[in-house]
């Protein structure tokens, strides 16, 4: 990556290509990002265990993180036990900035695994909105959070288990390629299959069947947290990315109808073929 990279998706200091923005805001965008980029960068770096609070609800935020290596989430526990996953964190991503203009958190940050992360303290938010072109870019950062959050709220509202899935395998190739994470179209996934179902809002055993039916159909492979993507485009058309291409339309729909009939509700128990099941 090189220092004129931004990032279109939330939350990211780098990419590889131009961010969707208007032409006359990408300059201050970029300074914005560069600025940011040199604070964190002066920043010493530490290691959080997987497990580690990042941010912890209901208490004010002490600093901003931007990951360096490893995975986080964002958290959210109803009085019933029931958890939301609303956001993954990916190498790259900028984490707590919503976090520091509250004086108390609603959402738990955790490392999914172990985490190398430079930090900055939170006062700093104050200063960095007092400077137009680190405020352009964090209001673009705001924006995209929003829209990846709406995006998310479509999802779950209309999408079937299988479109879900596909279209967070989809979603995170694309955040990890543009930060170069994706070699031969293979990713790590550090997520286990509760995770993934906290995210998506499905159950473990649609979960497990899904990324099953992913492997028969030799779209996807999710084994041993590690993607391997066999067909980007049948993926994109199950993720209603793409429409069905005049070449190939009935083995798509073919393959959509096998994996609506074996996703009907059953009482099969979760296997391991799909990956880790915890």
């Amino acid at each position: 990556m090189t220092e004129d990279n931004l990032s279109p998706g939330s939350g990211e200091l780098g990419q590889t290509e131009r961010p969707r923005c208007r032409p006359a805001l990408y300059e201050d965008l970029a300074q914005g990002a560069r600025e940011l980029r040199q604070m964190f960068g002066e920043a010493p770096s530490r290691i959080a265990p997987a497990g580690a609070i990042l941010i912890a609800p209901e208490r004010p935020s002490q600093s901003l993180y931007v990951l360096r290596r490893g995975w986080a989430c964002r958290t959210r526990e109803w009085p019933d036990g029931r958890r939301v996953i609303p956001e993954i964190y990916v190498p790259g991503d900028l984490i707590g900035f919503e976090s520091a203009l509250r004086t108390r958190p609603a959402d738990e940050v955790v490392a999914i695994q172990s985490v190398t992360l430079q930090a900055v303290d939170a006062d700093v938010v104050s200063g960095l909105l007092a400077q137009r072109t680190t405020a352009t870019y964090l209001a673009w950062l705001i924006g995209e959070a929003q829209r990846r959050a709406e995006a998310r709220a479509d999802r779950l509202a209309r999408f079937d288990a299988q479109e879900r899935l596909a279209e967070m395998l989809v979603d995170l190739h694309e955040r990890l390629r543009r930060r170069e994470l994706v070699t031969a179209g293979s990713f790590n996934l550090p997520l286990t299959q509760q995770q993934m179902a906290d995210h998506l809002g499905l159950t473990v055993v649609h979960v497990n069947r899904t990324l099953r039916l992913l492997r028969e159909e030799k779209i996807a492979i999710v084994d041993r947290h590690v993607v391997m993507l066999r067909d980007m485009a049948r993926l994109r058309q199950l993720a209603r990315q793409e429409k069905s291409s005049a070449t190939g339309p009935k083995a798509t729909e073919a393959a959509v109808e096998r994996l609506s009939h074996a996703l009907r509700p059953a009482g099969a128990d979760v296997d391991h073929e799909g990956g880790d099941e915890r």
